[in-house]
């Protein structure tokens, strides 16, 4: 929150706007892709949690589901982050959730922000 999620947003909005995210449910990933192309993001979207990395080269922004089959969100983000541990730019890393317990320890889980009232797609392109 705060002054640096003012910085976090002025970083993506001046940069390319290459968006990946990664959630489990295909409807909700074919939907949210086209909403954010349609605002003018580049975006890629996988439900694969293994081999994600590989999108993160030309990323600016990662929104990722919290929870995933068989891994949670704070295990992918740990794995995303190691891989690109030494990238000039990492991109930042949201969460994207309407559990209420998740989104209050975003931080302490390691995420750069987050994203609230998953399914609401509206106000996700907002908040992007």
């Amino acid at each position: 929150g705060g002054r640096s999620g003012i910085v976090c947003w002025i970083r993506f909005m001046s940069s390319r706007g290459a968006i990946v995210i990664i959630d489990d449910d295909e409807r909700l990933l074919a939907r949210l892709r086209a909403l954010l192309e349609q605002a003018g993001y580049s975006v890629t979207a996988t439900s694969q949690t293994v081999g994600a990395a590989r999108h993160l080269a030309r990323c600016d922004l990662v929104i990722l589901d919290f929870h995933m089959p068989g891994l949670d969100g704070a295990a992918v983000l740990a794995s995303l982050r190691a891989a690109v541990a030494s990238a000039p730019e990492p991109p930042l890393f949201y969460l994207y959730t309407s559990d209420t317990a998740a989104s209050q320890s975003w931080q302490a889980t390691g995420f750069d922000g987050v994203f609230t009232f998953k399914g609401d797609d509206e106000r996700l392109v907002l908040q992007v």
